[in-house]
């Protein structure tokens, strides 16, 4: 039976290690890093390597070859398996920036292709004399809109998979596929559609063989983990290639500075807590590990071995699976999987009914079913009995309790009654879009970002659609729209909107309040499964002009907008 890889990117450590921190096990015991992640069952590390790091200050020097190969040599006094991330950039290389070394700046195309191909083989060629040949090699990061921008950006998929195969081909010199693996890695792990598009086009543009599918999967940003099931079934049969998760985390606790925050949460639909963290890993090690013939290879934890520091915020404020003193958190157990632990058709959580609106006199319609996830990414349809003994309807919110046989915990379904149900007068124009955009501003990066109305009809039929924005784009892309409106009276101010869409790695919406004296910005998180209800709140605005609206920053995603409110 092959094994399955638990892996780990832990490209920070020498850093995090440099500045003097300490890793403790559950019981107290300061380990090294290696060792930690050994005694809990990992085993594949995986690590980044930038060109001349020393090029960006805030880099500070590392993930450059040396320290690679120092942790490679970890990597196997270790025993652990070792994938190798060339980057291909000075710095971060992702789907919202893919950025050349400043060596390679002014090459020609020619010229470009060849230093690809260079310094893969003799990178590679360096870590074989070392002893170090990684098993597995990405040419590139997240490369889902390109690599080496301008030339590799898409939508010129010739241009990419030129440069693509000359890492391909660099790779190859080194070692054939029997020693050293090479892989695709794209992000939007539980989006079919966005992987299907980049594979097919590439293939027509020529991109030569690879061994293994690497895919980004963040709850909270690529999809529901049916998604990934799906996508992760799909691609096998399309493209017979083992496939990896080769980035996943989820939080273990909120926080307006990190990486994950109350819509990102219910987006993810698994708390932020060290058991919802573990949870999260267990259902991508059992998704991926749920494919048939063993196609479904390993799943990595994107930097687990960082902790918070007071006032730093960022990534190792939540997403980590070290707390503030360094002891290892409960989702660190998650890597003792093997495929004899398979969990098929255990529960992992069961969908409760989103919040019941009703007007005193009124009735909740309870639903009768309930969507119930497996560990293997499965999901069922399953029967609900509410509790009988009800409240009296009067103005209020209630939590009504309900079981599911199967399922030992009990679910609730939250009723909120009003005496009259809220009523506002907005103060924009043409809000549905009946007249097209003519009383909205549009501001575009490109031509290639298409806007579209797109118009939905609900009962009853034929009624007026209701409409919304599309924005999509094939390459990078910015774009607002925007309405300037007249304040006659001082009073706060609340502008809503509801928007759906997809999201990955560096994706910036942002809902906005400009007045004279300030912006004021909620951002969005979208998930294309429903629509989300976003505000900024509580902005005192005085009478003058001010301007409200949505502006986004980011790669190849679409949205949806629709339904702009302001009131105060």
């Amino acid at each position: 039976m092959q094994e399955f890889k638990k892996g780990m990117d832990i490209s920070f450590l020498p850093e995090l290690e440099d500045k003097g921190m300490k890793i403790k096990d559950f019981d107290g015991n300061e380990m090294d890093g290696f060792d930690l992640a050994k005694k809990y069952g990992v085993n594949a590390i995986r690590l980044r390597l930038w060109n001349n790091p020393e090029n960006v200050e805030e880099s500070n020097g590392y993930c450059n070859l040396s320290d690679t190969i120092a942790m490679a040599k970890r990597i196997k006094a270790h025993q652990m398996s070792f994938m190798l991330n060339f980057h291909y950039s000075d710095f971060w290389a992702d789907p919202g920036k893919q950025r050349k070394p400043k060596d390679w700046e002014n090459l020609e195309f020619s010229e470009l292709k060849e230093a690809v191909f260079t310094y893969t083989r003799d990178t590679l060629l360096t870590l074989k004399g070392e002893g170090v040949l990684p098993e597995i090699v990405q040419i590139g990061n997240e490369i889902r809109s390109g690599l080496l921008f301008p030339e590799g950006e898409l939508p010129n998929y010739t241009g990419m998979v030129e440069l693509v195969n000359a890492g391909i081909q660099g790779a190859r010199a080194v070692a054939d596929s029997d020693t050293m693996k090479i892989m695709i890695h794209l992000d939007q792990g539980g989006r079919y559609f966005y992987i299907k598009e980049w594979f097919d086009k590439a293939f027509e543009a020529g991109l030569e063989d690879f061994d293994l599918i690497g895919l980004s999967y963040y709850p909270f940003w690529h999809g529901t983990f049916m998604d990934l099931k799906e996508t992760l079934s799909k691609l096998v049969l399309d493209y017979q290639k083992p496939i990896m998760i080769v980035e996943t985390a989820h939080a273990w606790r909120k926080s307006a500075h990190g990486f994950i925050d109350e819509s990102q949460e219910k987006i993810a639909g698994v708390l932020a807590t060290p058991e919802g963290q573990k949870k999260v890993l267990d259902l991508v090690m059992n998704i991926t590990a749920s494919l048939p013939n063993q196609m479904g290879c390993g799943v990595y934890y994107w930097e687990p071995l960082c902790m918070p520091q007071p006032g730093e915020g960022g990534w190792a404020e939540n997403m980590g699976l070290l707390d503030e003193n360094g002891q290892v958190l409960e989702g660190i157990h998650s890597f003792e999987f093997s495929r004899e632990k398979f969990r098929s058709k255990e529960t992992a959580k069961v969908y409760e009914p989103p919040l019941l609106q009703i007007q005193e006199g009124k009735y909740p319609v309870l639903p009768e079913q309930l969507s119930v996830l497996y560990y293997d990414g499965t999901l069922e349809k399953k029967s609900v009995i509410w509790e009988t003994d009800l409240p009296e309807w009067v103005e209020g919110t209630y939590s009504i309790q309900g079981k599911i046989e199967g399922v030992k915990e009990p679910v609730s379904c939250r009723v909120q009654v009003f005496k009259e149900m809220p009523v506002r007068k907005n103060l924009l124009s043409d809000t549905n879009w009946d007249n097209g955009l003519t009383q909205w501003d549009l501001e575009k990066s490109e031509e290639q970002v298409v806007v579209q109305l797109f118009p939905e009809f609900e009962d009853p039929f034929p009624a007026p659609p209701l409409n919304a924005i599309r924005v999509e784009s094939p390459k990078n892309f910015t774009f607002c729209v925007s309405q300037q409106v007249d304040i006659t009276k001082e009073d706060y101010y609340n502008l809503q909107v509801e928007y759906k869409g997809t999201d990955t790695t560096n994706v910036e919406i942002r809902l906005f309040i400009k007045t004279s004296e300030e912006i004021c910005e909620t951002m969005i998180h979208p998930t294309e499964h429903e629509w989300g209800i976003y505000e900024v709140k509580h902005v005192l605005c005085k009478p003058g002009k001010i301007t409200v609206g949505i502006k986004i920053k980011s790669p190849p995603v679409y949205g949806l907008i629709r339904k702009f409110q302001l009131f105060s």
